[in-house]
């Protein structure tokens, strides 16, 4: 079986999953399960300050965090299960983390490089 990326790609994918993904797919459900949005050193974050500047509603932006991450998981796992319809779903995970400055941006162009450049061959089979 060949997979949209290479095995090397899929296990530097993995931690881009777990950071950021997994810690956006919290930040996201934390506001509905607590009550309170997530906030780091009484700091809400990039994205829930930009939003109160521009008056959006705060929701918005946890749907966006839980979307985002969502993605990122679903599309590394489906990664590993060999299914290329999840490329587009992680690539989408990592184009849209590139919007969240810090360490995710970081992973995010990491993740875009694994994506891009250790795609798989499909004319290749391995031995």
């Amino acid at each position: 079986m060949t997979r949209p990326v290479r095995p090397i790609a899929l296990v530097i994918l993995t931690a881009c999953m777990i950071y950021p993904g997994v810690t956006l797919l919290y930040q996201g459900v934390y506001p509905f399960v607590t009550g309170e949005y997530f906030n780091l050193v009484a700091q809400l974050g990039v994205w829930m300050t930009l939003a109160q500047k521009l008056h959006v509603s705060p929701v918005l932006v946890t749907f966006l965090k839980t979307g985002l991450g969502a993605a990122w998981v679903a599309g590394v796992l489906g990664l590993w299960a060999g299914d290329g319809k999840a490329y587009p779903l992680a690539l989408l995970a990592a184009v849209g983390t590139l919007l969240y400055p810090g360490g995710a941006m970081v992973m995010a162009v990491l993740a875009l490089v694994c994506l891009i450049f250790f795609r798989e061959d499909p004319e290749q089979v391995p031995a």
